[in-house]
């Protein structure tokens, strides 16, 4: 393992990516802060916007997704090189004789590809704990969530540049291959959004992004949490699989059974609905009393959206009212009849539009608000049960300015002094020492 962490962290390419990647990061968190703060100043006067204040959803969710930005594009750099450089030096094969097994050599290259690209997280780290410091608010265990997503999307992109290191023969050819991934879910993404993309939302159960939005938000989902793990496990065996030296057609039959067996398994762990709030105030749940209530129905409940995918109130009421519904009932179900017609225009809009029909057991209730409480209610009522106690725990909200000389220390430290340190320690490991 020596030999293997010395290829990965002694190596220069490490450092300036990494170093690459806290300007980056820096860049987005200096834009995060800067807006926090101009919205700060306006909430300081209400009490109501003060408590809309959120250092999660305004600090940390886009600072760490400049971090996703960087793991997708220059993560495979990383990751693929320790394996890469061995095919490049036509010395994988004494390596692996030396070892005694290929797949031994491969788990070895992966952990130390994993520990290089933990050199990405070093800046999110340092940054969030200079904000703290100069005294903004930063939750550890919602902030912590939120890393657990961005720490499993570090090892999935790591397995996935291992194998395509060890299919391809050159540095190269793994790079593209492993960035070629990163962008084809973001295409996936695209869809999610659009009408005219409306024939990739079928695709959208594989896309990783959408795997990391609860992580975000402070929430532990399970389904989220097996399917990139899993997704790591068979990237993983197709390494394997593609490191070993048996012929092409036994690689290609092996890769093969392993997609067969473990794909239909990775679609069906993400349908896993189960989460569990970790936010702060467990603002991300319906209040207790509703939760209960709602767990209380033994019908099952289904809600029709008549909203499509253009439309802002729809995506409002996913995220939101939906988003907490499910939390409290994963069973919920959700339609969306308007999807199964891809020309949905404007001007076609029917006064039906703009419903969402609620469904409890044979009850059926309608309504055109988006409110999570006026949904709530409808279900309760369906189902023959009073509304409860509403009373959730305020959430006070961490208005927070920074202005003046903390803001030009703040500048300096993203974009000078993160990635210059990471460049002056990759340069101090990296340097070659002369021979006395």
């Amino acid at each position: 393992m020596r030999r293997e962490l010395a290829i990965a962290l002694r190596a220069r390419a490490t450092w300036l990516v990494a170093a690459l990647g806290a300007l980056l990061v820096g860049h987005g968190f200096v834009l995060a802060t800067d807006l926090y703060s101009a919205s700060s100043r306006s909430a300081l006067s209400s009490l109501l916007q003060t408590r809309e204040m959120d250092p999660l959803a305004g600090v940390v969710r886009p600072t760490l997704g400049g971090v996703d930005f960087v793991l997708s594009l220059l993560g495979p750099v990383l990751a693929a090189r320790t394996l890469s450089i061995e095919k490049e030096r036509r010395t994988y094969g004494a390596l692996c004789l030396a070892v005694g097994s290929s797949w031994r050599v491969i788990l070895q290259k992966t952990f130390a590809s994993a520990l290089a690209m933990a050199t990405l997280l070093a800046a999110p780290l340092l940054l969030f704990g200079l904000f703290r410091g100069f005294g903004g608010h930063v939750d550890p265990i919602e902030t912590a969530v939120a890393l657990t997503g961005v720490l499993l999307h570090l090892t999935l992109v790591t397995a996935m540049a291992v194998a395509a290191a060890a299919w391809t023969r050159t540095f190269a050819q793994a790079v593209t291959l492993g960035i070629l991934a990163s962008v084809t879910s973001w295409a996936i993404d695209a869809a999610d959004g659009f009408a005219a993309l409306a024939w990739l939302g079928g695709a959208s159960a594989w896309s990783i992004e959408q795997r990391l939005l609860p992580f975000q938000r402070g929430i532990i989902a399970l389904g989220s949490v097996c399917w990139l793990v899993l997704g790591t496990v068979i990237a993983l065996g197709i390494a394997i699989v593609g490191g070993s030296f048996a012929r092409t057609r036994q690689k290609l039959l092996a890769s093969a059974i392993i997609l067969g067996v473990f794909v239909p398994t990775l679609g069906a762990v993400g349908t896993i609905r189960r989460g569990f709030d970790w936010s702060e105030e467990r603002r991300a749940s319906l209040p207790p009393g509703a939760v209960l209530a709602l767990r209380a129905i033994p019908e099952p409940i289904a809600i029709d959206v008549f909203l499509d995918r253009d439309d802002s109130r729809r995506r409002q009421v996913e995220s939101d009212a939906l988003a907490k519904l499910v939390l409290a009932r994963p069973d919920l179900t959700i339609r969306t009849p308007l999807d199964e017609n891809s020309n949905v225009a404007e001007a076609g809009r029917s006064s039906q539009y703009g419903r969402l029909v609620v469904h409890v057991g044979s009850a059926v209730r309608e309504t055109r608000s988006t409110s999570r409480r006026e949904l709530t209610t409808l279900i309760l009522e369906a189902a023959g049960r009073p509304l409860p106690d509403w009373r959730q725990l305020t959430y006070p909200g961490f208005p927070f300015v920074i202005d003046g000389a903390r803001r030009r220390w703040l500048g300096w430290f993203a974009y000078i002094c993160v990635p210059l340190g990471l460049a002056v320690l990759g340069f101090t490991l990296t340097r070659r020492r002369a021979i006395r």
